[in-house]
């Protein structure tokens, strides 16, 4: 993996565990700062684990950086840059990590229906297909999230969406998504198709791992 493709990925996963688990408005920063910071940092995985990093190991890292997070309090996330998650400490944070750490993280993943499984099959695999962009298009999530579970939100989402996808917590939990599904169905039927596919794909995965 070419490192300016692994910079990118690793922002995009932090970000989509960013919105999943701790605030649905995080935006991670722009600018050369924060990207050089990330790079930076990723670099020292790589001289210290003495491999490329791929996305197993991204994965892992984000995951590591976001329960971190998790446990500071809400006011954190005001001061947050991106030192904080791909800085010196962060990379020793991962570097110590332990299995019964890794434990307790796959816990708390759960929490949120994620695995490392099912972000390994998000962010690796399937890719050959032209709508796999738009399995879960995560910059929906916040129009979604407008009058949520409410008639004028649901005619919100029928006009300014692609739909139903079960990788949405907002889709999951919303009070129409019967209803949103069967529109999706009829406006976008492959799309639905690959989504419901990926999404089993990551149910199998599950299983199969317990």
């Amino acid at each position: 993996m070419e490192k300016q493709e692994r910079n990118k990925l690793s922002i995009r996963i932090f970000s989509f565990l960013m919105e999943q688990c701790i605030a649905s408005h995080f935006s991670f920063p722009g600018g050369h700062v924060a990207m050089q910071c990330v790079s930076t940092g990723l670099d020292r995985i790589e001289v210290w684990g003495c491999t490329q990093l791929e996305y197993e190991k991204l994965i892992d890292y984000c995951i590591c950086q976001i329960y971190a997070i998790s446990h500071f309090e809400k006011e954190y996330l005001l001061k947050w840059k991106a030192s904080h998650s791909f800085g010196k400490k962060a990379i020793e944070r991962f570097q110590n990590s332990t299995p019964q750490k890794r434990y307790f993280e796959d816990r708390w993943l759960e929490r949120y229906a994620l695995s490392r499984n099912s972000l390994l099959w998000y962010f690796r695999d399937q890719k050959e297909h032209p709508l796999f962009k738009f399995i879960y298009p995560q910059y929906e999530e916040r129009t979604k999230g407008r009058l949520y579970n409410k008639e004028t939100g649901y005619l919100i989402c029928q006009l300014s969406t692609l739909l139903y996808t079960p990788f949405s917590r907002y889709c999951r939990g919303c009070l129409y998504a019967a209803r949103c599904i069967e529109v999706t169905k009829k406006k976008y039927p492959e799309l639905y198709r690959i989504r419901m596919e990926a999404f089993n794909n990551t149910e199998s995965h599950e299983s199969q791992r317990t």
